[in-house]
């Protein structure tokens, strides 16, 4: 054997020692394949009360160099109720030409509400749940803290990304932490879906519409078997039938949202622990077309073309789908996200949606763009947290720091937000 052959040889093996013992020594790997290898410091930053959330990080669909709003591998940690996301694509995650990113937000003193309800945090479902005045009360009549994660994919991909076993999902829950297993300690799971997979299927991963409804009711009853919450998050829409496969994060909801939502509240109406969150960021010009059926036009990114487009459809508006909900009997808690891709609720008193079961929660996502740092918290969403209970599915921060999450957090424990 050659001098140089034996150095090769002796160089690799070195290589595969070193590999392995970082393998093995590191402390919070669940399996060498999963999405949950998250640095201690990293949870201890994001895990936090209410309702908020933190996405797990998740493969991403491919998808041209001009897409907006398409997930990433580089999700960010973040928080809230359920989800913060934090996309690499952070100049596209909002319609362009979007607002200046903000890194350091500047310190403000919270309102304090008029009253004071110290809430804990529970760590499992007490459904049913009921709204009261601003608060949320649990089966138990006490009011009741939301904090959770968001578990992402199922927005884009028929399959998932392959971890919703009933093992990887008890993940998100309580249990005893290990070197390698690292337990979320969330009472809720936010699960983003796709109306037009749903509905149709995705052909191009050879998945129908009743294998993916399969896999989401697996999920949903794994979790209601652990006494999780569920939120049920209708994420992406196909903007009237024009964006299909799993299609896109568009504007507002059209005619398959309600159809969507009929079909999902007859399958989950019994559920005590399951929510529904009945569209992610709506983001039209006018209040009126929150409120209500208008044409939208809007531009964004779609699954069946991996590109942009430009589409015009026809929206039903945020009424339509609390309508499809409570006629299908349902009564479950239904979340209602507010304009400028679901930040601002400070209109929904000029633009009141109504609700037969008097069980509507507001839903609010702020990140750290210009015209979302604290000052403006008040208005958007900390002023009608006093009138009606409010939620945070989703909110973030892109740097990997704490300057906006702490302070947003501090706000919501002060003004009773999930």
């Amino acid at each position: 054997m050659s001098r140089h052959l034996k150095v090769v040889i002796i160089a690799i093996l070195a290589l595969m020692v070193i590999t392995a013992g970082v393998f093995w020594l590191s402390p919070h790997t669940v399996d060498a394949n999963q999405n949950f290898h998250i640095a201690q410091d990293a949870r201890v930053t994001n895990e936090v009360h209410s309702v908020r959330t933190t996405s797990v990080p998740t493969a991403s669909p491919t998808a041209g160099t001009n897409q907006t709003s398409v997930p990433s591998n580089a999700q960010a940690l973040a928080h809230s109720i359920v989800i913060v996301k934090a996309s690499a694509t952070l100049a596209t995650k909002h319609k362009y030409p979007v607002s200046p990113i903000v890194t350091t937000a500047s310190k403000i003193t919270p309102t304090p509400p008029t009253t004071h309800v110290s809430l804990s945090r529970e760590a499992q479902a007490q459904g049913p749940y009921k709204v009261k005045g601003n608060a949320i009360l649990g089966a138990d009549g006490k009011p009741y803290l939301f904090h959770g994660v968001g578990r992402d994919s199922l927005e884009y991909t028929c399959w998932g990304d392959g971890h919703f076993d009933a093992r990887e999902l008890s993940y998100m829950g309580s249990g005893t932490n290990t070197y390698a297993i690292r337990y979320w300690g969330a009472n809720t799971v936010r699960i983003p879906l796709s109306e037009g997979i749903w509905l149709n299927g995705q052909s191009s991963q050879s998945c129908s519409g009743s294998q993916y409804q399969k896999l989401v009711k697996q999920t949903v009853d794994a979790l209601t078997a652990m006494k999780l919450n569920v939120i049920l998050d209708l994420q992406w829409s196909d903007a009237g039938g024009q964006s299909l496969q799993a299609g896109g994060p568009w504007a507002m909801p059209d005619a398959d949202s309600v159809t969507f939502w009929q079909q999902v509240a007859t399958t989950y109406g019994s559920y005590s622990n399951v929510l529904f969150e009945l569209f992610n960021e709506p983001h039209p010009q006018q209040w009126s077309c929150w409120n209500a059926a208008c044409t939208i036009t809007d531009t964004g990114y779609s699954d069946d073309c991996h590109c942009v487009k430009t589409l015009t459809y026809n929206s039903v508006g945020m009424q339509a789908l609390v309508n499809a909900v409570r006629g299908t009997g349902a009564t479950n808690l239904v979340i209602v996200a507010g304009m400028d891709w679901g930040y601002d609720l400070s209109q929904v008193d000029a633009y009141p949606i109504t609700d037969s079961a008097s069980n509507l929660v507001y839903d609010t996502h702020p990140y750290p763009y210009a015209e979302k740092q604290p000052n403006s918290w008040d208005n958007a969403f900390g002023t009608i947290s006093k009138k009606y209970p409010v939620i945070s599915a989703e909110s973030g921060e892109y740097d990997c720091g704490t300057g906006y999450m702490g302070q947003l957090l501090a706000y919501f424990d002060v003004h009773q937000i999930s």
